[in-house]
């Protein structure tokens, strides 16, 4: 799966404030592929308990481009409540049997008055900007071929089971900035380059090491 959401919040909170964020929010159950909100939809914040969520952009040609995956412990949806209008602004949607903590306007209001929570949300977003200003650099700077290699590697680092990645690559495309037929050659060249193995919905990296290694010299050149 293909997240740039984050780390987990959860991980970084104790077991006694994460029984009381449970007790404030609302919890929703999901199945795979349904609807959970719409862009427009009023704003919330949401912890994924189980599954996955896919957020997605509608483009004025009517197709629906990935953004990212939130992934079980990450949050979304707290920048929104901050903002003037307080509206989402994608389209999400199940990935599987999903469950998700939800908490609108005064329940995210009750979660800012804890301490630790408010210390592990500031560093969330820190590091979600700090993603973001990379992989703003990366697709202006790097090659195709180099800044997908380090998108698969942040995959693979992230996988629980690394061994075959979930993703379309009409995904990767989303994410990257480019043509489905782009990421085909790209990964036709990985994949000539022995670094990764393509099948139906799932891209595996056979060789880390050789991959990393191969980034760094790209990006040391």
């Amino acid at each position: 799966m293909i997240s740039l959401a984050g780390p987990n919040l959860l991980d970084d909170l104790s077991p006694a404030v994460r029984a009381r964020l449970a007790e404030i929010g609302q919890r929703r159950q999901f199945r795979d592929q349904e609807l959970i909100h719409s862009a427009g939809d009023p704003a919330y914040m949401a912890i994924v308990i189980e599954g996955a969520v896919r957020l997605c952009r509608l483009r004025a040609n009517g197709t629906q481009t990935m953004v990212t995956m939130v992934l079980n412990g990450q949050n979304i949806g707290d920048l929104q409540l901050f903002s003037r209008r307080k509206v989402k602004t994608h389209d999400a949607f199940a990935v599987g049997d999903t469950v998700l903590d939800v908490y609108d306007e005064r329940a995210f209001q009750r979660v800012l008055e804890i301490p630790e929570v408010m210390i592990a949300l500031y560093r969330t977003v820190a590091l979600r900007l700090m993603g973001t200003m990379e992989m703003n650099d990366d697709l202006r700077s790097l090659p195709r071929e180099v800044h997908l290699g380090k998108t698969l590697m942040a995959m693979h680092r992230r996988a629980k089971d690394p061994s075959s990645l979930f993703c379309l690559q009409e995904d990767l495309a989303g994410v990257l900035g480019v043509s489905t037929m782009t990421v085909s050659k790209c990964l036709a060249n990985l994949k000539q380059l022995g670094f990764v193995e393509t099948g139906y919905r799932w891209v595996r990296v056979t060789d880390p090491v050789g991959l990393r290694g191969w980034l760094n010299g790209q990006l040391n050149q």
